[in-house]
């Protein structure tokens, strides 16, 4: 699914790509704001033909937003697996996404609020980049699901993000050199 982004990166830049990606599964349910029934993502043709006016300000805010969730999403998910470590539960066996914890009732309660409570200040956290980035959750969200469908739209995300890095290397290059 996300392959598009990552062919033409370097391989240590790939890692960082689909870490970021995965935290867009995180923000999928609506980044723990709840949505109203019937006001969710459509993936009809309405949906579709609403995405492709997707402004070239929208993919840069989508990109940005998608690297600067990268190290907020790390962070939680090592806490969770320092939280999961030696209680016989694997990390990848617990739906750890904004709007899908309902599987963590198999946790023991205060393992359950634990882990909860990192989910839910990671979701606020995206929500807060999403929205400093200039986009809505829900526009964020409906990014997400047409990207897939959409090569046209996967290649321009997947050009922006590898501009924004070679930005921030650059930068991180002269500032170095500058010392």
């Amino acid at each position: 699914m996300i392959h598009p982004f990552i062919n033409f990166l370097p391989p240590a830049r790939r890692t960082l790509v689909v870490a970021s990606m995965a935290s867009l599964a995180v923000l999928v349910g609506g980044a723990g704001i709840p949505i109203p029934a019937g006001e969710g993502i459509r993936l009809g043709a309405a949906a579709q033909a609403q995405d492709r006016d997707i402004s070239p300000e929208e993919i840069v805010g989508y990109a940005t937003s998608v690297l600067e969730m990268d190290s907020h999403r790390s962070e939680a998910y090592g806490e969770i697996q320092t939280l999961l470590t030696g209680t016989g539960y694997n990390i990848g066996s617990i739906d750890i996404s904004c709007m899908g914890t309902a599987n963590l009732n198999q946790l023991s309660r205060s393992l359950r609020n634990s882990v909860r409570a990192i989910v839910v200040d990671y979701c606020n956290q995206a929500s807060t980049i999403v929205e400093a980035n200039g986009l809505t959750v829900r526009r964020f969200n409906a990014i997400t699901a047409a990207h897939p469908q959409d090569p046209a739209l996967a290649e321009q995300i997947r050009t922006v993000m590898v501009e924004l890095q070679q930005s921030q290397e650059s930068s991180q290059s002269s500032n170095s050199s500058a010392n």
